[in-house]
């Protein structure tokens, strides 16, 4: 008999260290990345000296305003906590990725880096092409020439990336299906982290992560 209650004790102990490892692990398990496809006319233009790309090949349907009109708003609000907690996880697990230069449409230049998440660009950093800052968005220098070096940007990256912080606040976009998060660096918004409407996938940033990939050094 008292072989039997220590078996069974043994085993509840077991159990219940079993289930609070799986829980942790889920807690701890990375938010799976989505990568969508988008229309061959979001190809990046040109960048200084570099030829224009080829055509695209027709792109995959990917998720979108579709998907959304089929779903019920109060469904949509309901994954927006769910969402909230699962941009939460990268705020450590956002890596700098590489630095380009290009040109505006009115010829000003433009410094960027992308934030990588499982290799992949889900934000990207605007720098001051003057003095290598981090730049708020919506600030755009009207400067036509670079007068800091790509190295000085990418220490910048890793002293900043430390500090990024995704604020637990979001809107809505439909075309995209997803929540917008903005990227904190102090008291300024640098960026946004997109979160699909489901609140589980992390959506790339498609046009950022195709620019880098042409034209990042």
């Amino acid at each position: 008999m008292k072989k039997s209650v220590i078996v069974f004790a043994v085993s509840t102990v077991l159990s219940v260290f079993c289930f609070a490892g799986n829980s942790l692990a889920q807690q701890d398990v990375a938010p799976p990345l989505l990568v969508q496809q988008n229309p061959a006319s979001a190809m990046p233009p040109a960048a200084p000296g570099v030829p224009p790309l080829p055509p695209a090949a027709p792109p995959l349907p990917g998720p979108g305003v579709a998907v959304v009109q089929t779903i019920p708003a109060q469904t949509l609000l309901s994954h927006l906590p769910k969402a909230a907690a699962t941009v939460q996880k990268l705020n450590k697990q956002l890596a700098p990725g590489k630095v380009w230069v290009m040109r505006a449409p009115a010829g000003e230049m433009e410094i960027k880096a992308g934030l990588l998440y499982q290799g992949v660009v889900v934000a990207v950093l605007h720098f001051n092409p003057l003095d290598g800052s981090v730049l708020p968005l919506g600030i755009n220098p009207r400067t036509y020439q670079c007068t800091v070096q790509l190295q000085a940007i990418k220490a910048r990256i890793s002293a900043a990336i430390g500090n990024l912080k995704i604020l637990p606040a979001a809107e809505f976009m439909g075309p995209e299906a997803c929540w917008l998060f903005p990227v904190a660096l102090g008291d300024t918004i640098v960026a946004h982290v997109k979160v699909y409407y489901d609140g589980i996938h992390i959506v790339q940033d498609y046009a950022g992560n195709q620019e880098m990939m042409f034209y990042g050094q």
